[in-house]
C-alpha cells in the first residue's frame, strides 16, 4: 500500500510539472532574416502551431541587427529573453561571458546531425552554448548575358577568373569584369579570408595563440583582393564599396561578377528578376578551395527560467520540415541541419553549388575575443586599400599592415582566458 500511495504521488508530480511547464510562456528573438511580412506571418502561424502541440506560448520579435548586440548583451544580465538567434561569430563571444546556457547536443540530434563548421560555431572551450539553425557561405555570381556576349567562360581558378574579367572589359569597358566590398564593408575580412585559405594561410595558429595571416599566403591573397581594382577588373570606386553596394553592382547588370550569398537570391528576384545569372563555387586559388561558413544559432539564455520550454521551442525550430520551410520558402538561406538537405530543393540548381561549397567552407575560431581580433583585421585592411586610394600603395603595403594587424590580433589573444 506504502509503495502505491508513494507511486501515485509521483505520477501526481509529474502530471503536474508537465501541466506547468505546458503553460508556460517563452520570450524569442529574431533578426530580419526575411521581409518582415512574410518572416511575421510564418512566426505566428509556427508558434501557433507549437502552442496546439505543447500548450506553450512564444511571445517572438524581430530584432535589427543593429540593435541586436545591445539587446542580446542585455539580457546575458536581466532575464529578459530565453531563445535568441545569433550570428555563428557571436555565439562563442556570448558564451564567454557565461550568461548563455551550456546544452547536451544530443537533446538536438547529436553533433553528427549539423554541417560541421556551423556546429563549431556554437562551441566555447569544447563545449556547446548554441544549435545551429541555418548556414550560409559566398559563391560567385556571373552575369550569363555578358560572359556569352564577351565570349568569357565561368571561371574556376584565380587565373582563369582574371582571363574572363579581360575579356569582359574588353567587351564592356575597364572596371565591368567584378564588383567586391571596399573599405565602408563592416563584413570585409569576410571577404579575403575565402582568398587566404584557398592560398593555403590560416587566420591564426593550429592552438589559437598566434595571429598568421601575415604570411607569405596571406600576403599573396592581400595583393590578389588590390589587384581587381588596381589592374582594372573592378573599377576604383569599389576600393570604398560596402557590400550591398558590390551586390547592387551586380543586381542591377553593371558588372559581370561578384562574390554573393543565398540570400542575395531574393534582391535578384525584387529587384532585377529578368537578370540571366549563374552561380559557381569560389574560384580555386594556388592551394585549393575554400570559403566563409556563417549564418545563425539559437541559443538559451543562462538566466531563463523557462529553459526546457526554450529548448523544446528550439527543437520545433530546427525539426526537419519547420527548416526546410524556413530557409527554402523564407529566408533563402541553407539548413545547418544535414537531414534539411535530403529535399529534392538542395540537390537542384543553384542550391546545390551552394550547398557543396559550403561542404568544405571554413567558421572562424570560436572564441570570446574574436570581436577585436576582427576589429583589428578589418581596421588594417582598410588601410591597405586606403593606402591604394591614396596612391600610396607600393608592393610592401600588405605586408606592412598585416603585420600591424597581428600584433594587434596577438595582444586580443593573450586576454583569451
Amino acid at each position: 500500500m506504502f509503495k502505491k500511495i508513494i507511486l501515485l504521488i509521483m505520477v501526481v508530480f509529474f502530471l503536474y510539472a508537465g501541466m506547468a511547464w505546458a503553460q508556460e510562456t517563452i520570450v524569442f528573438w529574431a533578426m530580419p532574416n526575411a521581409p518582415d511580412d512574410s518572416h511575421l506571418s510564418w512566426l505566428e502561424k509556427t508558434a501557433a502551431d507549437f502552442k496546439t502541440n505543447t500548450g506553450i506560448t512564444v511571445n517572438y520579435e524581430i530584432v535589427g541587427w543593429g540593435d541586436a548586440w545591445s539587446k542580446i548583451s542585455m539580457s546575458l544580465i536581466e532575464p529578459i529573453c530565453d531563445v535568441s538567434q545569433v550570428g555563428t561569430t557571436w555565439n562563442p563571444q556570448f558564451a564567454a561571458t557565461g550568461g548563455l546556457e551550456q546544452v547536451d547536443i544530443n537533446e538536438f540530434g547529436g553533433a553528427d546531425s549539423f554541417m560541421l563548421a556551423n556546429l563549431e560555431s556554437t562551441t566555447y572551450k569544447d563545449n556547446y552554448y548554441g544549435i545551429p539553425w541555418f548556414a550560409e557561405t559566398r559563391c560567385l555570381f556571373y552575369n550569363k548575358d555578358m560572359f556569352k556576349e564577351a565570349g568569357a567562360v565561368p571561371p574556376t581558378t584565380w587565373d582563369e577568373l582574371v582571363m574572363a574579367g579581360e575579356k569582359i572589359n574588353a567587351k564592356y569597358g575597364a572596371g565591368r569584369a567584378f564588383a567586391m566590398a571596399g573599405t565602408n564593408a563592416w563584413d570585409l575580412l569576410h571577404n579575403w579570408a575565402i582568398l587566404l585559405w584557398q592560398s593555403g594561410g590560416n587566420l591564426l595558429s593550429a592552438d589559437n595563440k598566434k595571429a598568421t595571416f601575415n604570411s607569405d599566403a596571406g600576403i599573396k591573397a592581400m595583393q590578389w583582393y588590390v589587384d581587381l581594382v588596381r589592374k582594372g577588373l573592378a573599377d576604383k570606386a569599389c576600393a570604398e564599396y560596402n557590400q550591398p553596394q558590390a551586390d547592387s553592382a551586380f543586381i542591377n547588370g553593371n558588372v559581370a561578377m561578384c562574390y554573393m550569398g543565398p540570400w542575395n537570391i531574393a534582391n535578384i528576384e525584387d529587384e532585377n528578376p529578368t537578370l540571366n545569372y549563374g552561380i559557381v563555387e569560389p574560384p580555386k586559388g594556388s592551394v585549393g578551395k575554400g570559403s566563409f561558413s556563417g549564418g545563425s544559432n539559437l541559443v538559451v539564455f543562462a538566466n531563463s527560467k523557462h529553459k526546457e520550454a526554450a529548448k523544446a521551442w528550439v527543437n520545433y525550430l530546427i525539426e526537419k520540415q519547420a527548416l526546410v520551410d524556413y530557409t527554402k520558402n523564407l529566408t533563402h538561406m541553407l539548413p545547418a541541419k544535414n537531414e534539411a538537405f535530403e529535399d529534392p530543393y538542395y540537390n537542384t540548381g543553384v542550391w546545390k553549388v551552394f550547398k557543396e561549397t559550403l561542404s568544405y567552407a571554413t567558421a572562424y575560431p570560436p572564441l570570446g575575443v574574436w570581436g577585436d581580433i576582427e576589429n583589428a583585421v578589418v581596421s588594417e585592411f582598410k588601410n591597405v586599400l586606403s593606402a591604394y586610394i591614396d596612391g600610396k600603395y607600393t608592393e610592401g603595403t600588405a605586408q606592412e599592415y598585416l603585420d600591424q594587424a597581428a600584433m594587434a590580433v596577438d595582444r586580443a589573444l593573450a586576454k583569451e582566458k
